[in-house]
């Protein structure tokens, strides 16, 4: 079965919150649904993380001579529940913070022209935070206050705030979201969930990557290498080694072979293009290999709706 992946995803905003519609000018990414092992997992195999029971002895082991139990993870159920939330933990399929990057890219362009759209978005974030206290509810805040006072400077509005907003909210998540414990700080080669991976390349907007605008991934590479032949354009080359080195790192870091493979595939014409041959034949079939590897991770790529060849914003 062919499966065609959009050039462009475009409208990125939630339609859960009801009190606004998101623009049509930033990305959407399509909405799948993928299951994965949760973080604190990891931390209770490796015997760290908060909430550890103390030992019963004074040298580490039980009073009665057994087995030291077992150390457990604790959390905060309003936090671990705002970060699900916010961050599409497990399924990724329609997480807050694609829209808050989409919105982010699109500000510094039409941020001017409609403020008080950007100053929702400020809404949004708050009341995924709502019931959350501490270093939590404070990154939040910044994120938020970054909506209400940036994007009405249009071309002038701070993204390196923005970042390090993000990074603050992704810091406070990272003990309960694996996505954003690798939004803020990239983990061990081979343990990263292929549903966030499929996600990453497929859905999310590359607010923060090189390109720097609202496309996600697949568009972006669309214009440098085609979904169908074309001629590689000599003038991008330094988008061209990025993406690669991009692709490298995911397909690294990926839990799943098939998913590793099918990145492999994606990367060849870049490859090509930085050993001197600029002729692509497109990523049409890489690509379809990558929709099959994710739906068989459990994360499904919808069909394409656009003819568009190279679809979405430059």
């Amino acid at each position: 079965m062919r499966i065609t992946l959009s050039a462009s995803a475009s409208g990125a905003a939630r339609q859960r919150r009801s009190r606004h519609v998101a623009p049509r000018t930033g990305a959407a990414g399509h909405r799948t649904r993928a299951g994965l092992a949760t973080l604190a997992a990891t931390l209770l195999i490796a015997g760290c993380g908060p909430g550890a029971p103390a030992s019963g002895g004074s040298d580490g082991g039980s009073d009665d001579g057994s087995a030291e139990a077992s150390p457990s993870v604790t959390t905060d159920p309003a936090l671990e529940a705002a970060c699900a939330d916010f961050w599409g933990d497990p399924a990724y399929r329609t997480p807050l913070s694609r829209d808050v990057l989409d919105r982010a890219a699109t500000a510094p362009e039409v941020g001017a022209e409609d403020p008080f759209f950007y100053a929702i978005t400020g809404d949004d974030i708050e009341d995924a935070f709502a019931d959350v206290t501490g270093k939590g509810a404070e990154a939040a805040a910044k994120l938020a206050d970054w909506f209400r006072t940036e994007p009405e400077k249009g071309k002038d509005a701070d993204r390196e705030a923005f970042r390090a907003a993000w990074d603050g909210v992704a810091a406070a998540c990272s003990s309960t979201s694996v996505a954003a414990a690798w939004a803020h700080e990239p983990g061990e080669d081979g343990t990263k969930p292929a549903a966030l991976v499929c996600a990453d390349i497929i859905d999310t907007p590359g607010t923060l990557t090189h390109f720097a605008n609202a496309n996600v991934l697949t568009s972006n590479m669309f214009k440098l290498v085609g979904r169908s032949p074309k001629s590689v354009p000599s003038d991008r080359m330094d988008d061209v080694r990025a993406t690669d080195e991009l692709l490298a790192r995911e397909a690294a870091a990926v839990d799943d072979s098939a998913v590793a493979d099918a990145i492999g595939s994606i990367r060849k014409p870049f490859q090509d293009a930085i050993g001197g041959d600029m002729y692509s034949d497109g990523l049409q079939g890489p690509l379809d290999e990558l929709a099959v590897a994710c739906g068989a991770a459990g994360y499904e790529v919808e069909p394409s709706t656009q003819d568009d060849e190279d679809g979405g914003l430059v």
